[in-house]
C-alpha cells in the first residue's frame, strides 16, 4: 500500500506505457549491456551489423555479371570512408611536414651553437701561425 501511494499518477502511466512498449517490441536493455561486455572482452566489434558481408556486399547479383547498384547505406558508408581516408592522408602529410620542420630547426640550432663555440675558441700561438 505504501509503494502505491508514493507513485504519482503521471509516473504510474509512464511505467505502464514503458512496460507495454518493452513487452510488445521485445526490447531488453540488460541483454544489450551483457552483449556489449562479452563482445569487448572477446575483441569483437560492438555491433555485428555495422560491418560484414550482410552490410558490405550487394543484396543481389545479376546473372549476366553486370554491376549491381549500391544501396543507400552502402553509398553513405562508402562516402564516409572516402572522407575519412582523405583526412588521414592530409593529417599524415601534415605530421611529416611538422617532423621535417622540427628536425630542420634542431639542425639549425645545433649549427648556430657550433658556430658560436667555434667563434669563441680560436687557435693561439704557433697553431695560429701553422694555418
Amino acid at each position: 500500500m505504501i509503494a502505491q501511494n508514493i507513485m504519482t499518477p503521471n509516473l504510474r502511466i509512464l511505467c505502464n506505457l514503458s512496460a507495454r512498449y518493452i513487452t510488445r517490441r521485445n526490447v531488453s536493455v540488460s541483454s544489450v549491456c551483457l552483449d556489449h561486455k562479452w563482445r569487448r572482452e572477446g575483441s569483437l566489434p560492438r555491433n555485428p551489423n555495422k560491418s560484414g558481408p550482410l552490410t558490405d556486399l550487394p543484396d543481389y547479383t545479376f546473372m549476366d555479371g553486370s554491376v549491381t547498384p549500391l544501396g543507400s547505406n552502402q553509398k553513405k558508408r562508402l562516402l564516409q570512408q572516402r572522407d575519412l581516408a582523405a583526412k588521414i592522408v592530409t593529417m599524415s602529410s601534415e605530421m611529416d611536414f611538422a617532423l621535417d620542420r622540427y628536425n630542420r630547426i634542431q639542425d639549425e640550432e645545433a649549427r648556430q651553437r657550433q658556430a658560436l663555440i667555434d667563434s669563441k675558441l680560436k687557435p693561439k700561438g704557433h697553431r695560429l701561425l701553422a694555418k
